[in-house]
């Protein structure tokens, strides 16, 4: 799959990735302030690792509660990648909205791309890409996604301001798979300078956040991809 991190191998942790046009610094330092304020607790120790071992302090993987965040530098100056360990793949997303909208009011980028659920009991499948930013009050400025209801079954939907890149004929295409490609999500990320799957464009220094919500149900990464089959 063109738009699998690691040829999948560290999945969910790669399926979805936020982007922020801030540095890491600038990033950890208000995560540690928010986290402080909702969780009681936050603190920021930056990592020296490659983006494969980082991405593994992110255990463990957890359903109801965010208490570690990932960050990392990016080939794109002065821009910040983040992941975080939700057993689903998904849980960066409201975060960046959050962080692109209000806590920093700077462009962002939410990108997801996991594999249809099958009968494996696991998510069900995803393509995403959202601009974000504080020009509107929930963040949301561009979103086009591909949405697995139930398993096989697609629904598509795209909302806000058609960006130049976009291939809008494809949005009328007959079947609903192939309104949103994997093609068009690679084509979309790079469009705004974002290499999401590709291991080269992550750099250091990199920022573990960690915060003092509860753990519940937690996950080892072995646990968390035995639940996607």
């Amino acid at each position: 799959m063109m738009t699998s991190l690691f040829d999948g191998r560290l999945a969910p942790l790669t399926f979805s990735i936020g982007f922020l046009g801030a540095p890491p610094e600038e990033v950890a330092a208000v995560l540690v302030e928010f986290f402080t304020r909702v969780h009681d607790g936050g603190r920021a120790t930056e990592l020296g690792g490659s983006l494969e071992e980082n991405l593994l302090e992110l255990q463990p993987l957890t359903i109801a509660s965010r208490p570690r965040i990932l960050l990392t530098s990016t080939a794109l100056d002065g821009w910040t990648a983040m992941f975080d360990g939700q057993v689903n793949g998904q849980g960066v997303a409201q975060l960046t909205g959050l962080l692109a909208s209000q806590l920093l009011k700077v462009r962002g980028y939410f990108v997801a791309s996991v594999p249809p659920a099958g009968n494996s009991g696991g998510p069900l499948g995803a393509r995403q890409f959202h601009m974000l930013g504080p020009e509107t009050k929930l963040g949301y400025v561009r979103t086009v996604e591909l949405i697995e209801n139930n398993p096989g079954r697609w629904y598509f939907e795209a909302g806000g301001e058609v960006q130049p890149f976009e291939d809008v004929e494809a949005y009328g295409s007959r079947r609903r798979r192939d309104r949103f490609t994997e093609e068009m999500l690679a084509g979309y990320a790079a469009a705004v300078g974002l290499r999401p799957w590709d291991e080269s464009f992550y750099r250091n220094p990199s920022y573990l956040v960690t915060n003092a919500a509860t753990i519940r149900y937690p996950f080892t990464l072995g646990q968390a991809r035995a639940r996607l089959g």
